[in-house]
């Protein structure tokens, strides 16, 4: 990294992330296919359709796209951890806007989840980010992060873990160095 400006899209940080989940938890599945379908009436036979359709009318209400859902099945998640049985999700700023404040915002409040709704909500509003190729693309995202979010009440799996990619310098820690790890480990377990 010596002689470049460090930014949230280093490729070393994220895999800096992969070695560190490797060395915690062994078995890691990175780019992981859950296998689960993303539109909404894919989902009308379980349990947590009506907090599903919350969130996606209120995404479709935000600026007016219907047809925000394009793929049959769920995008990849960044990392799951078969050995424990959880989701880790790497986000970088564009995850962070006003779509995304609006789901949050409809998420079931008697829940847990692996992270900070709230923080999430306020980095929403302080980033308040935008990605409008295609127009629809915060909606669009909005959308299949909350799928991921609710993915463990789906498969019955522990929670959806997020880390923001500008909460450290991920390259910076060393999976070999048990201070390290130990920092990287808080960030996991929240």
């Amino acid at each position: 990294m010596a002689g470049r400006t460090h930014n949230e899209r280093c490729p070393d940080c994220k895999q800096a992330v992969t070695n560190l989940l490797t060395t915690l938890f062994n078995d890691v599945k990175a780019n992981w296919d859950l296998g689960l379908p993303c539109r909404l009436e894919d989902f009308a036979s379980e349990k947590i359709f009506e907090s599903l359709g919350r969130v996606n009318q209120a995404l479709r209400n935000h600026r007016g796209f219907q047809n925000f859902v394009k793929y049959k099945k769920l995008p990849r998640v960044d990392y799951f951890i078969p050995n424990h049985n959880f989701i880790v999700e790497f986000d970088e700023s564009q995850h962070f806007t006003e779509p995304r404040d609006i789901s949050l915002g409809r998420y079931p409040q008697n829940e847990e989840y692996g992270f900070s709704i709230d923080r999430w909500r306020d980095l929403c509003r302080t980033l308040n980010k935008r990605d409008n190729d295609p127009p629809y693309r915060d909606e669009q995202r909005a959308w299949y992060d909350t799928l991921r979010d609710f993915a463990p009440k789906l498969l019955g799996t522990g929670k959806t873990i997020r880390l923001y990619s500008r909460d450290q310098i991920w390259c910076s820690l060393d999976p070999n160095n048990e201070s390290d790890l130990i920092t990287f480990q808080k960030n996991i377990e929240g």
